[in-house]
């Protein structure tokens, strides 16, 4: 079973009602789907302008389901409906955040990357340190040479 959140909003113009029955149709199709679940969060005021709305109805749906022919209408219907200004679908069993921690392949990669970044920095610091020997050395021999002129 793969585990989903939909978000959901709706044109802030709109009363409550309205909003929930213009994506009642959307409910509709994930409801019967395992473990359900519902969040309204209500009108609230966006971060930035969509379609020339300030508010939004925000809902907020999880659930698990092996179908994504469900989905798939779900986001059709979504973008059709003029009332839906956005509709976000993550899917959340893929492999970042707490999976991938658990994950022994994610695992695995994430030690080679580490032990190549160490590597590279190993590396780098020898470059620069040699570097920077080399221009003192460079700096010594210019002071030692302007002594000898101004001593003769």
């Amino acid at each position: 079973m793969v585990k989903y959140e939909i978000d959901l909003l709706v044109r802030g113009s709109l009363s409550e009602d309205e909003a929930f029955s213009s994506i009642k149709e959307l409910i509709d199709l994930i409801k019967k789907e395992k473990n359900f679940k519902q969040d309204n969060w209500g009108n609230r005021l966006m971060a930035y302008r969509i379609k020339k709305e300030t508010n939004a109805y925000y809902y907020i749906f999880t659930f698990e389901s092996d179908k994504t022919e469900n989905i798939e209408e779900f986001r059709r219907l979504a973008n059709i409906n003029d009332k839906v200004l956005r509709c976000l679908i993550i899917n959340i069993t893929k492999s970042y955040g707490y999976n991938a921690s658990v994950n022994p392949k994610k695992i695995a990669k994430a030690e080679i990357a580490h032990k190549k970044y160490l590597k590279y920095q190993e590396e780098w610091k020898q470059k620069n340190s040699i570097t920077s020997a080399s221009s003192i050395l460079d700096i010594n021999s210019l002071v030692e040479e302007e002594d000898v002129i101004e001593n003769e």
